[in-house]
């Protein structure tokens, strides 16, 4: 399927990250090369100069490194990296002599929590901790070759009180950054919602138009009938046959600004193509991936690999499977499982789709209600109604069938049904 856009943002933002370190790391490069210019103290050597280039240049999100890396891991990855060499600049900047460059490690962790997730958040305050801390010991206990300004060691209980207040530093920042990696989850998990919102708004005004549009249409109809009826009757020049004649093109223009309304609201004709169920799914859940990653829902895919392609619609599918997994998240308010699960039925001549969540679940007076339009148990503002009622739709156009079982405080299932039409076995 290639990147979805939930990876796409990732790598936006770890190209981001690259030209900050790429500009950072020249500039300090500069810096040092200005001083040993002037006759200032000279921490440059061959290993350090290597160090800069590696972060400035080798440790970048190349397209090449990202093809053969997990996008998730790549963050991992990139923060070590980012830390061993901020940590050997350091002791080669004389360790705590350089608190400046003691700044570049809460970079990194704020940088964690602004991209990713608390996880990362943590990996990256203990990777600095134990690493700042291990440079700090290694220089004091003479491990490591002592790099000073002022070519004296400071007491040992100096030491141990700056080193302990750096961790702490570190882990307070980390707090903040973990904090911060939060709220930036909720505003882009609204933003989302709103999306997800709009779309359901426009999806209800083209439902309302469509199956609005011809009961008014018949009705002016009806009224054009009237209309020629009394215009039959009416004396030819009267004030009576003008209105009527006024009544009539007013009813022309209705009915031809309803007919505009109504041709504009229809969806396009469904295309039926070769449609591989499996990666239907998966383009389904990548879209609704922006609200499962912040929701405490766990996927479990129990896929058939070996089904065979349908001919089917894809777009109608996958906005028919987005529905039933919105369904699910907005159901499974604690943490839960959403379950996907296809198969051939028994006689091999249907292809079973299962999507079961452990939610709430629905009552049991209300599940034969659930695909009526506009039907909804949410509180106001909070839904439309129309989600399930596509659902049952695009199944009945694909000729299929959809099952409904739920009980209430432990979960529903969606058992959907479509026709295998001139099955080809999938090429594995």
């Amino acid at each position: 399927m290639g990147y979805n856009n939930i990876q796409k943002e990732l790598i936006n933002k770890y190209k981001l990250a690259g030209k900050i370190r790429f500009i950072s790391f020249t500039i300090l490069l500069f810096f040092l090369w200005l001083m040993k210019l002037v006759g200032g103290y000279a921490y440059l050597n061959g290993l350090f100069i290597t160090l800069i280039f590696v972060e400035a240049l080798l440790n970048q999100p190349y397209d090449f490194i990202l093809k053969k890396v997990n996008i998730e891991r790549f963050q991992y990855y990139q923060m070590m990296i980012d830390v061993i060499a901020i940590s050997w600049i350091m002791h080669y900047m004389g360790g705590l002599e350089a608190p400046l460059i003691s700044i570049a490690f809460y970079a990194v962790i704020l940088w964690a929590g602004v991209v990713s997730s608390v996880k990362a958040v943590t990996f990256a305050v203990v990777a600095s901790s134990v690493l700042f801390s291990l440079i700090v010991i290694g220089e004091h206990t003479g491990v490591l070759p002592f790099v000073s300004f002022y070519e004296q060691k400071i007491p040992t209980a100096q030491m141990l009180s700056l080193l302990i207040g750096n961790v702490t530093f570190f882990f307070a920042f980390g707090c903040f950054s973990a904090w911060t990696s939060r709220v930036i989850k909720q505003l882009e998990r609204k933003r989302q919602e709103e999306t997800l919102k709009q779309t359901h708004k426009f999806l209800a005004t083209g439902y309302l138009v469509s199956n609005a549009a011809h009961d008014i249409l018949n009705s002016l109809a009806s009224v054009k009938g009237y209309v020629e009826i009394l215009l039959d009757k009416a004396e030819k020049g009267s004030v009576e046959n003008e209105m009527l004649k006024s009544i009539a093109r007013l009813e022309e223009k209705s009915m031809d600004l309803l007919e505009r309304f109504a041709k504009f609201s229809q969806k396009p004709k469904p295309k039926y193509v070769r449609t591989n169920i499996n990666e239907t799914i998966e383009n389904a859940l990548s879209l609704t991936w922006p609200l499962i990653r912040y929701s405490k829902m766990e996927i479990e895919r129990l896929m058939d690999e070996d089904l065979p392609v349908i001919s089917a619609d894809k777009n109608q599918l996958e906005e028919a499977f987005v529905a039933l997994i919105l369904n699910s998240l907005e159901s499974v308010t604690e943490k839960g499982k959403l379950t996907i699960k296809t198969s051939l039925t028994g006689a091999k001549d249907f292809l079973e789709i299962v999507i079961s969540d452990t939610g709430r679940g629905i009552k049991h007076e209300h599940i034969d209600k659930i695909s009526d339009p506009f039907f909804s148990t949410k509180k106001s503002g909070k839904g439309l109604g129309l989600g399930l009622t596509i659902v049952f739709e695009i199944v009945r156009r694909h000729s299929g069938e959809i099952n409904v079982e739920s009980q209430e405080g432990e979960g529903t299932t969606f058992t959907v049904r479509l026709p295998l039409n001139e099955i080809e076995r999938i090429e594995l």
